[in-house]
C-alpha cells in the first residue's frame, strides 16, 4: 500500500477550523515520523501562510475559502494556501510580490525579520500588512516563500522546508517512511 505524502483540507478561515487544521496536520506528520520541532515548525509555517492569505479577505465568493496543502517528497515539505483572488486585489499581489523580493534579498531573513520587527512592535495594524509573519517563516522556518496566481485567479503561496539530515534527528527520509 503506498503511503500517502499529501494532505489537502479546505476550510472557512475561522479559529476553530484553523485549530482543526492544526491537529490534523500535526497528526499527519506524527505519523510520517517527524520529530515535535519539525511539527511545530511546520505548524507556524501553515498559520503564518493563512494570516497572510487573510490579506485578500475581500475576495468574490467562492467554494471555499482557504485551501491548504501539506506535501512531503523526500527530505521537503512544502505547505501551500491557495484563496481566490480577483481584480481589486492586484495592489495586494504586487505588495506581496515587494515583500518576498526584500524577504529574498537578505542573505539572513533575521536581518528583514528584525527591521519588520522593529517596525511592527509601534502598531499592530503594520504586523498584518509587511510581511512579518512571511519573514518568520523564512526566518525560523529556514523555508523560501513564494506565489503565484494561476490562469483562473488563484492566489497560491507557498513555504518549502528542506530538511537537512541534522533537522531529522540524523536518519534519512527512507527510515522516516517516505
Amino acid at each position: 500500500m503506498p503511503i500517502k505524502k499529501t494532505m489537502e483540507f479546505s476550510l472557512k478561515s475561522n479559529g476553530g477550523e484553523i485549530k482543526k487544521l492544526e491537529r490534523k496536520s500535526s497528526n499527519f506528520l506524527k505519523s510520517k515520523g517527524y520529530s515535535d520541532d519539525i511539527i511545530e515548525t511546520q505548524i507556524m509555517i501553515l498559520k503564518e501562510l493563512i494570516i497572510s492569505s487573510k490579506e485578500f479577505d475581500d475576495l468574490r465568493p467562492s467554494e471555499f475559502d482557504v485551501s491548504v496543502q501539506l506535501h512531503i517528497e523526500d527530505n521537503t515539505i512544502t505547505v501551500e494556501v491557495k484563496k481566490p483572488v480577483c481584480e481589486s486585489d492586484y495592489g495586494k499581489l504586487e505588495a506581496l510580490d515587494k515583500t518576498i523580493q526584500w524577504i529574498r534579498g537578505y542573505q539572513d531573513p533575521l536581518e528583514h525579520y528584525m527591521i519588520n520587527l522593529a517596525e511592527a512592535s509601534g502598531a499592530s495594524h503594520i504586523a498584518e500588512t509587511n510581511g512579518l509573519g512571511l519573514a518568520r517563516i523564512a526566518h525560523e522556518a529556514d523555508a523560501i516563500v513564494d506565489f503565484y496566481v494561476s490562469e483562473d485567479n488563484v492566489l497560491n503561496l507557498s513555504a518549502v522546508s528542506n530538511l537537512s539530515a541534522e533537522k531529522l534527528n540524523q536518519r534519512p527520509p527512507a527510515e522516516l517512511g517516505i
